[in-house]
């Protein structure tokens, strides 16, 4: 699968993009910069080189920024996320609260949504 997205997207298939592609996918929701350079054994600058080209070539996309830490997604998976101001924790929410808006004469190709709030667990303690 890893190595379909490069090639229909026209990319070389390298171990190092393939590497750093995989671990965008398996760690989801949780995949920042400082996340998949602890997952994969490549240097950070050429995971850097790898997520400007994925970026490029509109196989992932910056998701969202929370804390200064950006997060990748494919570009394929539209979600939108809810992060706990204290412990920090980031879930998905379940649907795109967007769905089925009215925008007047506009088509909405794009948007990002930031929401914060207290988790339950924070909540109860």
């Amino acid at each position: 699968m890893v190595e379909d997205l490069l090639k229909n997207n026209n990319l070389k298939v390298t171990k190092q993009r393939v590497c750093v592609l995989k671990s965008i996918i398996e760690l989801e929701d949780n995949a920042s910069i400082h996340n998949i350079v602890s997952s994969v054994d490549i240097d950070k600058s050429t995971v850097y080189r790898i997520i400007n080209t994925l970026i490029t070539n509109n196989v992932i996309e910056k998701d969202i920024n929370y804390d200064n830490l950006d997060y990748y997604k494919l570009k394929s998976n539209h979600k939108h996320y809810i992060k706990c101001v204290k412990c920090k924790k980031i879930s998905t929410l379940d649907s795109c609260p967007f769905d089925n808006v009215d925008v007047g004469d506009f088509e909405v190709i794009n948007h990002s949504l930031k929401i914060e709030g207290i988790c339950k667990d924070c909540k109860e303690s």
